[in-house]
This record gives structure tokens, sequence and C-alpha cells, in this order.
């Protein structure tokens, strides 16, 4: 059988990488949101409402904002990282 010739092509630009579409974070939370963000309980974040360690901007239904939920999930870090230096 005989050998096909290759034709003559342009070449193909290369494809450009997908665009990421980042989701927007929102300012606030309420209190189950707040929960899935920070992966805690919901209980674990009521008791520190309670507790006056979380700050909310309104009190019934709970509302926290993003910026005092990652300062209390900090200094819960730190707590941690505390410890665990006292352990070792």
């Amino acid at each position: 059988m005989p050998r096909l010739k290759k034709k003559y092509t342009t070449p193909q630009p290369e494809p450009k990488p997908a665009t990421v579409m980042s989701t927007p974070v929102p300012y606030s939370f309420d209190l189950e949101q707040a929960a899935v963000y920070t992966s805690f309980s919901m209980w674990a974040l009521r008791q520190a409402i309670i507790d006056g360690e979380l700050p909310v901007v309104n009190p019934k239904p709970y509302i926290i904002r993003r910026v005092d939920l990652e300062k209390y999930v900090d200094q819960r870090l730190q707590k941690v990282e505390k410890r665990m230096q006292k352990a070792a």
C-alpha cells in the first residue's frame, strides 16, 4: 500500500489556559455559614460568642464579620501552638 503524503497545514495557535473564576468571599456570615467557612461546629462558635471571644454584628440571628472570624481562628491556632510547645 502506498504511503500517504502529509498535507501542509497552518500552525495551530496554542490553547489558552482556562481562566479560573474565584468566588467572592462574603463580608459577613450567619452562624451556619461561619461553621462551614471555619470547619468549626456551630456549637463551638455559639459558645465562643457567649463567652465573648467572638464578636457579632447582630445578636439574633448571629451575624459574624469575616474579619472577626478569621481573627478568632488565628487566636485559636496560636493557643494550640503554645500548648504543643509546652508539651514538647
